[in-house]
């Protein structure tokens, strides 16, 4: 069976960062974003071995972990890091019982849209305020 998911994109137009913990956690937050007619699609494969592998399909760019289950962790290296986390901290806080299994992302860019200002997971305007949150933190 594959399974498939869509997601709005939205544009982050004041407070990016503060509904993160830990940082909302310690002061509050509060964001304002607008959602846009374009969507972010996931679709997860089950494979019959104990490979993962990661797409980012409009990116262009692949990982792939032939032993990935046995891994304690996917690692973090800069190249589709969003995706391996959310699998990194699924097997950390629930285990993992399954096989292997592709899991693919895609987003169609926007005309006339600059992708720093879209809250996607691969631009740098993400990480800079996922990273700023988390330095206002004192978790960096």
């Amino acid at each position: 069976m594959i399974y498939r998911c869509k997601a709005p994109l939205r544009i982050g137009l004041a407070g990016g960062g503060t509904d993160v913990s830990p940082y909302s956690d310690i002061y509050g937050g509060a964001i304002l974003n607008a959602t846009l007619s374009l969507y972010a699609h996931a679709t997860i494969e089950p494979l019959n071995d104990k490979t993962i592998i990661i797409q980012g399909v409009d990116r262009k760019e692949e990982e792939r972990y032939e032993n990935g289950t046995e891994m304690d962790a996917l690692p973090i290296n800069g190249k589709l890091d969003l995706l391996k986390g959310v699998y990194n901290r699924i097997r950390k806080q629930y285990g993992w019982p399954g096989g292997g299994f592709r899991l693919s992302s895609f987003r169609r860019r926007a005309g006339g849209l600059r992708t720093g200002y879209v809250v996607d997971p691969g631009s740098r305007h993400y990480r800079r305020v996922r990273g700023s949150a988390q330095a206002a933190a004192g978790r960096i």
